[in-house]
């Protein structure tokens, strides 16, 4: 019991995200509501689950698509997550969800009994025997703690406001617009603002980053450091002329570049200024 509280507690065996939502090692769901607690320890799924009702949890399950890409993106092998197939042959959640949200990878899944669900590194699910050994990720309610001040109508994430304009605009434009709110098209810097911003968007959108010509290596409207990126296919397109960076609606959100002249929605991203 002590060694399964280490796993779960200690920042040097799991994954120092913590919040004040979650515990050391915990990354907050996107809409904040629960926590993931991966563990750095391989057992069979039926273990697995035992091991997460322990500490008042489940296995995970993953409600939508921002949670899911998340997650992943943090995982570095293929985990159990809280699905099993039924004895009528059908697959739900340990905790008592709805599976209403899905992500299986090609010819999945198996629906014999005795089959348990994993989530790969790709953000896909595959169905694997419940008596195989893997790492997991149980979930647990997120704390409840006062929200910080949001202004109405915006979004808010550590620190700054965000807001969506659905009116699509050339990245110029939408740059413009965004400065005369005193902000900038969103610079993004961890998986758990891209995620964030993803929930906001809906639909493919600019963000503030540029390529110069003939450069894999994007520029933030806003001047701040690089220090994360999401291209969904290897890297950008390399142009000889500046071209500017959207978000992609695709199912599998991801980066892309193309003509600064072209047109799409976008999201302003502002520091909070709180009353």
């Amino acid at each position: 019991m002590i060694l399964l509280l280490l796993l779960l507690a200690s920042p040097s065996l799991a994954y120092p995200i913590g919040t004040p939502l979650c515990p050391p090692g915990g990354i907050p769901s996107v809409f904040k509501k629960k926590c993931f607690l991966p563990v750095n320890l391989q057992t069979n799924f039926r273990n697995a689950e035992k091991t997460c009702a322990m500490f008042g949890g489940h296995l995970a399950s993953i409600t939508n698509r921002f949670d899911n890409n998340l997650l992943a993106y943090h995982l570095p092998s293929t985990v159990w997550i809280g699905g099993e197939v039924t004895d009528q042959g059908e697959w739900k959640w340990t905790d008592g969800n709805e599976m209403n949200f899905t992500n299986w990878a090609k010819n999945e899944p198996k629906k014999e009994k005795n089959y348990c669900m994993k989530l790969r590194g790709d953000e896909k699910w595959e169905s694997g025997h419940c008596d195989d050994w893997a790492y997991f990720v149980c979930e647990k309610q997120a704390r409840q703690v006062p929200q910080p001040f949001c202004p109405r109508a915006y979004k808010c994430f550590e620190g700054y406001t965000y807001i969506r304009f659905p009116a699509a605009k050339t990245w110029a434009d939408a740059e413009k617009h965004c400065q005369s709110l005193k902000g900038h098209l969103p610079s993004i810097h961890s998986a758990e603002e891209e995620a964030f911003v993803e929930s906001i968007v809906g639909t493919s959108a600019w963000i503030g980053a540029q390529l110069p010509p003939n450069s894999k290596e994007p520029v933030w409207s806003d001047g701040s450091e690089v220090t994360f990126k999401k291209w969904r296919y290897d890297g950008p397109d390399v142009h000889d002329f500046q071209s500017c960076v959207f978000l992609s609606a695709s199912f599998d959100q991801g980066w892309e570049n193309g003509l600064c002249n072209g047109t799409f929605p976008y999201v302003c991203k502002s520091p909070l200024n709180r009353p």
